[in-house]
């Protein structure tokens, strides 16, 4: 099932979206959100963010963007496991300052040559992880009313 989505401060969405829920077996464990990164270098980047519940993330994936080839297209994991250096972190297990490429001073690889693309990358997921947590709750309220109980 999927929930309406118009937030245009953390996930930055131009337009409103859709929230995804995540079952197994009828529960839900996780939430897929869209987000988009605005200050690409090449221009906005969309993508989708999976947090399981426990604030975790599940994966994060690039649906669209115009970054360089060669360059700042390495947030596709076609072109370069990059984004999978996400999976599993949170804002429990990873500091706010840490949410930075390492020229920055952060944990996040940056790319030779290209470090706006996944600077606003991290951006992105970090405000993702922090639009969840403060909206979890209200999440698993509108799933619950939304089970359909067929999965």
């Amino acid at each position: 099932d999927s929930l309406p989505v118009d937030d245009k401060t953390l996930l930055q969405l131009r337009n409103p979206g859709t929230i995804h829920v995540a079952r197994m077996n009828g529960e839900v464990v996780a939430f897929i959100l869209p987000v988009r990164a605005p200050d690409g270098y090449g221009g906005a980047i969309d993508a989708i963010v999976g947090i399981n519940l426990d604030g975790s993330i599940a994966g994060v994936r690039v649906i669209s963007h115009q970054e360089t080839p060669g360059l700042g297209d390495k947030v596709e994991l076609k072109k370069s496991p990059w984004v999978l250096s996400f999976n599993g972190r949170s804002l429990a297990n990873t500091a706010t300052d840490d949410w930075r490429v390492k020229k920055d001073k952060g944990v996040f690889d940056q790319f030779t040559g290209a470090t706006i693309t996944p600077r606003a990358m991290v951006k992105a997921v970090h405000n993702a992880l922090q639009y969840f947590a403060l909206n979890k709750t209200t999440l698993l309220e509108q799933a619950s009313h939304t089970a359909t109980g067929a999965e």
